[in-house]
């Protein structure tokens, strides 16, 4: 139903790689995804906490910040109730839910390395080429960085990429059913991921342009007209879904794409999207770049080299380029499309000589094992984030205090606490905590004061007894009284 171009066919001899190369990438990646996870306490944005973690401990345990989005209901369910479904079952088994909601994330990325093999496959793709460019995204250092982040982003690219593999080989109506509920899915994730479900319309209604061209008259009609159906099938499915996204914030928000609605007005009609920040239209770009220039730029060039007409190419480009013209900018926007980029990177590399190839192959892995090294070098400067400092590593930033955050959850006299080190809304809030008490923030200097016997701060700044050390951090017991405080705003700042 898509467009295809005979390909190269790769020697045998390369193709025998291809499986111990995609199962030695899945494997890498993924472990370096645990270890990175279960090292890193720190946050990229604050809304990895406030847009999924705090809001689904809220469902889950009762109390929890409210950020402005779950205050005007302005985000689908979709994300933060899935993170609650992971909470509850970890928690009812035992298990603790912050390192369940990790290991899931974990575990998506590494499926979206499967996803992104089967993408270049159903491309016709060699087999040794479709390894390459996954084992490429498994090793990418920007993808482990974002891996166990419960973000909607790196989440919705594994039903994006295994979408889009369903829809560029032939097939039957039930894969085109199944495609519709993953881009769905994509959508009640992020919305923007609805420029994917009108790019996979497009391709599809596109129908076969490798038909031959000798095909003619009534033959080609039939053909065109089975595509036809098969976009109607497909817009059917998109219609349900969107039905079903209507039904889930009228169950949450009490009326049909509430949360649609006021997420438009808020960027679109209000253009209140820019107070958090603009940036040029070129910034993705850099940010790309230097985020990621060890993969990217070889991957573009193959890119270049043979999937220029290619629909999931275009689609890809259409999405970046449409974000780049929003003011508002942030690179973990541009994560689903960087699977779909790597594969296709694959159709490319067929498309190099032989003598050519395997040596590209090798250089592109040793760059991706590269960025696998030193992704742990990466500043928020890099990641093309001004506030906090750019100055600043992006590892473990709000690290120390989380957990330290997490020793105070089995303090028994704890009645208030009080982070002097950073803001409040840069830690993992009630999520880490757990503990339903006061938890203010470093300003105003006189917040709280009164309803904290508790002080996350720098050692030797606040007089007390030092209950646990992280660092230049303490989490430190005051030798003051601490009285309830009715008034507590749950409301985030």
């Amino acid at each position: 139903m898509l467009w295809r171009r005979p390909m190269p066919i790769v020697a045998d001899r390369a193709n025998r790689f291809a499986l111990p190369l995609l199962i030695g990438g899945l494997v890498v990646g993924l472990a370096a995804r645990f270890a990175f996870a279960f090292n890193d306490d720190g946050l990229m944005w604050p809304d990895e906490y406030y847009q999924s973690l705090e809001p689904a401990h809220r469902a889950v345990f009762g109390y929890g910040w409210q950020a402005w989005e779950f205050l005007e209901g302005a985000r689908h369910w979709t994300l933060p109730g899935f993170v609650a479904a992971v909470m509850k079952l970890s928690n009812a088994l035992g298990f603790d839910y912050l390192k369940a909601v990790e290991i899931t994330f974990c575990l998506a990325g590494a499926a979206t390395v499967l996803a992104v093999y089967r993408l270049s496959r159903a491309q016709d793709a060699s087999p040794f080429a479709s390894a390459v460019g996954a084992t490429t995204f498994a090793l990418m250092g920007f993808a482990v960085y974002v891996a166990p982040r419960a973000m909607g982003e790196p989440l919705s690219a594994l039903p994006v990429t295994l979408a889009f593999a369903i829809l560029c080989k032939p097939s039957t109506r039930a894969g085109l059913v199944v495609a519709g509920v993953l881009l769905t899915l994509a959508v009640g994730l992020r919305l923007q991921n609805g420029l994917f479900c009108l790019g996979a319309l497009g391709m599809v209604l596109a129908g076969r342009p490798s038909t031959p061209l000798g095909v003619n008259g009534p033959a080609r009609s039939r053909m065109n007209g089975g595509a036809r159906l098969d976009a109607a099938a497909l817009f059917g499915v998109l219609v349900l879904g969107a039905i079903a996204y209507g039904a889930v914030d009228q169950l949450t928000w009490g009326a049909p794409f509430h949360s649609a609605r006021q997420y438009l007005r808020f960027n679109v009609v209000e253009g209140r999207s820019s107070n958090f920040g603009t940036s040029p239209v070129f910034h993705y770009l850099r940010a790309l770049v230097t985020t990621e220039g060890l993969t990217m730029v070889p991957v573009v060039a193959l890119i270049g080299l043979g999937a220029r007409t290619r629909p999931v190419s275009l689609i890809a480009l259409g999405f970046f380029l449409v974000h780049s013209l929003i003011p508002h900018k942030e690179l973990r926007f541009l994560f689903p499309i960087i699977p779909l980029l790597c594969a296709q990177a694959a159709l490319g590399l067929d498309r190099m000589r032989e003598s050519r190839r395997m040596v590209v192959a090798i250089s592109v892995l040793a760059l991706a094992i590269t960025s696998l090294a030193t992704f742990h070098t990466l500043t928020f400067w890099r990641l093309g984030i001004k506030n906090p400092s750019g100055e600043l590593s992006a590892i473990d930033y709000g690290g120390p205090e989380n957990r330290l955050l997490l020793r105070a959850r089995s303090l028994t006299d704890l009645c208030g606490l009080k982070v002097a080190s950073i803001e409040n809304w840069r830690t993992g809030g009630y999520a880490y905590l757990h503990q339903r008490v006061p938890f203010y923030g470093r300003l105003p200097p006189d917040a709280g004061e009164g309803h904290f016997n508790y002080v996350i701060a720098k050692r030797g700044s606040v007089v007390g007894t030092e209950v646990s050390v992280e660092g230049d951090l303490a989490l430190i017991r005051l030798p003051t009284g601490c009285s309830p405080d009715l008034t507590y705003d749950w409301h985030l700042e």
